[in-house]
């Protein structure tokens, strides 16, 4: 349990909704909030149809909808259902869930007096933290904006019950390319081309399904860029392309570790080739008729 900020006066609805979600969120709680920020973030970015990658890429208002879709994901993520009057209801408790980018939580007036589940964004949404805390009057900010909505005091931080103190937000492929060759594969003209670049310039590097969508720019089956195709003369340009599921134990056999699930990596043929006796023959017959091993 992180204890970043503590709670003086005890709050036994709040421990319960607290200890409810640190149950529900499983045996890692950073991985579980981390992955649907990750996941919201991504999903509000759109980079199949949009080719973005990026945060500071959103518009005003999709920044604003990123707090929608981590309430929807979360719901998901912990098996909960909408509560009738806040966004969750968690063992008959009305819970508000609070997004923000800066980690500077707006609270509405009907979650005035509630419990709220803060996730917020710290060091320019590279890390973020999360904790549930009742938003009573003595724990806002007098001041509110144009919808009335008010912040959390220094007293209210130091009243939230942490559930992540401070983490690393898993990150996106794509944005953390970099610069100058994101740029260079993103200005080829085409699906193939794109995709073919991206390979040859990271090779041995294992790249997640969801970054080559992105780069392929297309909600199709960017996937099908990557398989050898017998009308056109060699479109992967000297490369083959393994995946976690077919190409594991030949990644192993050049030396390197293997892809996780939905990862593929890019490897010359020259290297496949130059495998030794020894390392083809230790291959499953499988793995050998696939990469013309014999």
């Amino acid at each position: 349990m992180n204890t970043l900020f503590s709670s003086e006066a005890p709050d036994p609805v709040l421990e319960t909704v607290a200890q409810r979600i640190e149950e529900l969120a499983g045996p890692d709680v950073v991985a579980t909030f981390g992955h649907a920020i990750r996941q919201s973030i991504d999903e509000v970015l759109d980079g199949p149809r949009t080719g973005r990658w990026g945060f500071e890429q959103l518009e005003k208002t999709e920044k604003t909808y990123v707090g929608t879709k981590l309430e929807i994901v979360l719901r998901t993520a912990l098996e909960l259902d909408p509560g009738p009057s806040l966004d969750l209801e968690i063992d008959g408790n009305p819970v508000d869930v609070k997004w923000a980018m800066n980690s500077t939580w707006q609270i509405p007036i009907e979650a005035i007096g509630e419990v709220c589940l803060c996730v917020g964004g710290r060091r320019d949404l590279s890390r973020f933290q999360v904790g549930v805390v009742r938003c009573d009057e003595v724990y806002l900010n007098r001041g509110s904006n144009r919808d009335q909505k008010r912040t959390l005091s220094k007293e209210g931080r130091a009243a939230m019950r942490m559930l992540v103190g401070d983490a690393e937000i898993p990150s996106n492929f794509v944005a953390d390319m970099d610069e100058e060759i994101r740029g260079s594969v993103m200005a080829e003209p085409t699906i193939q081309r794109r995709v073919t670049r991206l390979f040859k310039e990271l090779p041995y590097v294992p790249i997640p399904r969801g970054a080559i969508a992105t780069i392929a720019r297309t909600t199709g089956d960017p996937m099908r860029r990557l398989r050898a195709d017998a009308g056109i003369d060699d479109p992967l340009e000297g490369m083959r392309i393994l995946s976690a599921k077919y190409g594991n134990k030949l990644v192993v056999a050049l030396g390197h570790e293997p892809l996780q699930r939905d990862e593929f990596v890019s490897v010359p043929q020259a290297d496949i080739d130059s495998l030794s006796h020894a390392a083809r023959t230790s291959l499953p017959v499988t793995v050998r008729e696939r990469f013309g091993l014999y």
